[in-house]
């Protein structure tokens, strides 16, 4: 997979990022989710060449995933403030602005915490199955469906079921189940995978109403009907808490609009940031 992209990677904040590329114009930066395995090439494979025929698009990995660092949890916290800011740092090292920015799960909980941080770098923002608005309460309420994800057993069969729990209609290959178990191989990634769900699970991906109301920039939320993560009424709450947030649900869809449905993903976005 991407086997066309080279590999590039970038000091955000002292922590090496690994990020891929294509296509020339307004910056289009891609914030993956944070199931196991999970990073920029994987969850954002089939959206690039829409994408790059119009922007400049940019996949890049979350600290402890993918091939950006993944720090000793003993000596580095793994909290939804230090997945902000490397987002933010990342942005200053490319000197990005006027940027379009779509996040994914925890990587939209990651993509609103930098549109709330850094205003002034973010044009437009895609909140797509958005982990904004799921306190700790709402976690503990919905352990089963989130166990999956939330309690990884490190085998290829456990990265399967992974992905049908992120998905409604959409069968796996055999290349991304082994490409994303292979990545949990990977030195300190397992370490780094654990600290981060145990974090999420404690603490919840959660902003409150008042500060999601104070988003500046134009705002999509878009959701999957059937999603179990991120359940649909929850995504109206985002709606309805942005006051100038556009909404879009996908019927027969779970938690990976972009993979599941990505020409129609891609069409409504794009006609988003043209807007």
């Amino acid at each position: 997979m991407f086997e066309q992209f080279e590999s590039r990677y970038i000091d955000a904040g002292g922590i090496r990022t690994h990020y891929v590329e294509q296509g020339e114009g307004r910056p289009l930066v891609l914030v993956h989710g944070g199931g196991a395995g999970a990073d920029g090439r994987s969850n954002f494979e089939t959206n690039f060449p829409a994408y790059a025929k119009h922007m400049r698009v940019i996949a890049y990995d979350m600290v402890g995933f993918g091939l950006t660092d993944a720090p000793d949890p003993e000596n580095f916290a793994y909290t939804q403030s230090a997945r902000t800011d490397h987002l933010v740092n990342f942005l200053k090292a490319l000197d990005l602005e006027d940027v379009c920015l779509i996040g994914n799960s925890m990587g939209g909980t990651t993509a609103c915490g930098a549109a709330l941080q850094a205003p002034d770098r973010i044009a437009k923002l895609v909140l797509m199955g958005a982990a904004i608005n799921l306190s700790r309460e709402d976690m503990l309420k919905n352990k089963q469906d989130l166990a999956p994800v939330m309690a990884y057993n490190g085998t290829e069969e456990g990265m399967r079921r992974i992905i049908g729990a992120l998905t409604h209609s959409y069968e796996p290959s055999d290349e991304i189940v082994r490409y994303r178990f292979e990545a949990v191989q990977r030195p300190g990634t397992a370490a780094a995978y654990k600290a981060i769900m145990a974090w999420a699970f404690e603490n919840g991906l959660y902003y409150a109403p008042e500060q999601l109301a104070s988003l500046a920039m134009p705002v999509l939320v878009v959701g999957g009907k059937n999603d179990v993560m991120v359940p649909v009424r929850r995504v109206f709450e985002q709606i309805q808490s942005i006051p100038q947030a556009d909404g879009a649900i996908f019927a027969n869809c779970g938690h990976w609009v972009m993979i599941e449905y990505p020409e129609a993903f891609c069409r409504i976005t794009l006609d988003f940031f043209r807007k």
